[in-house]
């Protein structure tokens, strides 16, 4: 398998302050202060030294999501493949690379226009987590899960075939869940193919076959306690921000969550008690409910 994890996301937006107001009093993760020639501003939940980039943009929006190779061999097989494949790759320089903290990567884009940043080398930050809120720890991995990347994104890909393909057969991703959400009479048919890479969490990516606004569904953090979930639910609240879906527990990877809207329209979920897996003995199963129970949506207009 190619994909080690998912590292982190870059995202465009019209006003980075209240992003990092948003992802620092809302969400808890921490300001990494890092100096950028361009004006970025980076979060960080963990000994990475960002999850993510937010760049000064006329619009909202993903900008690339990153994707982490185990090691540079790994990397270079990856490449290779694509480059058979008919895929057009372009390498970034010494200082993209620097700027993003890796070693090498390349960027290319998925058979949907999605931008991917595929690298290996992630460069470390071991200066302690310190939550603004007092969230104690983010789940990215442990000694004994290895890393297990940030969270999760949904990719909107209108061509799923293609896209499934590119990132299974290509990319080496595996497919863990499809899930057929019901709709309302007369709505075209929705699926979302949820993958894992090379760790135990459950999905990484997932991919869903209608067009969406700002190049992703949503985006996911995960927190270590449900006390934790609470009160960046009610941070959220007090903040005025929209939630866009109620407390709730999905099917799949069992994560209780709530879904809030980010400065910008970037859907974010917070969640807590994601599944772990052993792909080993692992069936891929097939949803038509997203929901044990809650997640009441609310998505405005």
């Amino acid at each position: 398998m190619s994909i080690a994890s998912i590292g982190y996301l870059r995202i465009a937006a019209t006003d980075t302050a209240a992003w990092m107001t948003f992802g620092t009093e809302i969400l808890g993760l921490m300001d990494a202060r890092r100096e950028d020639a361009a004006g970025a501003r980076f979060l960080r939940m963990d000994d990475h030294p960002f999850r993510f980039m937010l760049e000064p943009g006329d619009a909202d929006e993903l900008l690339a999501t990153g994707l982490e190779c185990r090691d540079r061999s790994a990397w270079l097989e990856l490449c290779e493949r694509l480059r058979n494949a008919g895929h057009s790759l372009e390498e970034g320089d010494t200082d993209a690379a620097a700027r993003r903290c890796v070693t090498a990567f390349v960027t290319l884009q998925d058979p949907s226009g999605n931008t991917l940043e595929l690298y290996y080398g992630r460069r470390l930050d071991y200066a302690p987590l310190v939550s603004p809120t007092g969230v104690k720890r983010f789940i990215t991995g442990d000694e004994y899960t290895g890393d297990l990347g940030f969270g999760h994104a949904v990719l909107p890909t209108p061509d799923m075939e293609a896209a499934a393909t590119f990132y299974t057969e290509l990319l080496g991703l595996g497919v863990s869940d499809e899930l057929y959400p019901p709709m309302p009479e007369g709505a075209p048919e929705s699926k979302v193919l949820f993958m894992h890479a090379d760790n135990p969490r459950q999905h990484s990516l997932a991919l869903y076959n209608h067009p969406f606004p700002g190049g992703v569904v949503h985006m996911m953090v995960e927190v270590s306690c449900l006390d934790e979930v609470g009160r960046a639910l009610d941070r959220a609240k007090a903040a005025g921000h929209t939630i866009l879906a109620s407390l709730g527990r999905h099917i799949n990877d069992n994560m209780c969550s709530f879904y809030v809207l980010a400065p910008g329209g970037i859907a974010v979920e917070y969640g807590y008690d994601g599944l772990l897996v052993d792909w080993d003995n692992y069936t891929p199963t097939v949803s038509t409910e997203g929901d044990h129970w809650g997640h009441e949506y609310n998505f405005p207009g």
